[in-house]
């Protein structure tokens, strides 16, 4: 595959603004158009084509018969782009509806409500605890093998194109808005294909990972600011200051 023409595109998927994008649509109806010129060979379908939406588990003070407690994910454990797995929750479930609603390697979530900014926003889940649960406020989406790469999906959802979709779709209230598993299969995803699809996710993979690791380098010189500030007002770090300092004549 020729790497300027993926390179060319990603830059394409990452840097389109909300006014070329231009997304209409109709609550809950059947009418969404994208003025988007796609590169060649891409092509526009609804996500229900390419990948099955699963909703999740409600929560409840229903009595089960044959229960067992199982991990599950919040919206707060679903961030944009990654996972924040530091608290993840315990619930009562039946048995039988575990599989039901466990995640698989792969499978991307997408948020039901929260900040405007933040809706369907999209991370891999990978399957580092098992079985796991989701709440009904987190989406599943399982991406048909070969047609849909889970990597390249959790992208473009958290791209300015799959933002303007959701904020253009979405219920509001006075500070915060939601959006209903309707409107995430009718998502317009955009489709290049299967091989250029992974070599993008890739590749924004890797600056995902290079912005992390610059943060980490940012907070971790911000830390060392702050322990040497208080050294410096508690008097734990003393500064050696030469006595000609205190004798030289201002010019």
């Amino acid at each position: 595959m020729n790497n300027s023409k993926v390179l060319r595109n990603t830059e394409f998927l990452l840097y389109e603004t909300d006014e070329q994008i231009r997304i209409d649509v109709q609550t809950d109806g059947d009418t969404r158009k994208a003025a988007m010129i796609l590169p060649e060979g891409w092509k526009r379908v609804p996500l229900h084509t390419v990948a099955e939406v699963r909703t999740g588990l409600a929560k409840g003070k229903q009595k089960f018969i044959d229960c067992v407690e199982v991990p599950y994910l919040r919206v707060a454990n679903v961030q944009d782009g990654h996972l924040d797995l530091r608290e993840v929750k315990k619930i009562q479930v039946e048995r039988a509806s575990v599989e039901r609603y466990s995640m698989k390697a792969g499978d991307v979530l997408m948020t039901e409500g929260g900040d405007v900014d933040k809706l369907g926003r999209g991370a891999v889940w990978t399957a580092p605890i098992d079985p796991c649960l989701h709440q009904n406020h987190v989406f599943v989406v399982r991406p048909h093998t070969g047609v849909l790469d889970s990597g390249y999906l959790a992208a473009l959802s958290s791209s300015q194109y799959g933002k303007a979709y959701f904020k253009s779709c979405a219920k509001r209230s006075t500070t915060l808005a939601s959006i209903n598993a309707l409107q995430v299969r009718a998502f317009p995803i955009i489709l290049p294909p299967f091989e250029e699809q992974r070599q993008i996710a890739k590749i924004i993979g890797t600056w995902d990972e290079a912005i992390e690791v610059s943060k980490a380098q940012v907070q971790r010189l911000i830390d060392e600011k702050r322990t040497l500030l208080h050294d410096l007002v508690s008097g734990r770090h003393c500064i050696q200051i030469s006595p000609d300092a205190y004798s030289a004549t201002p010019a």
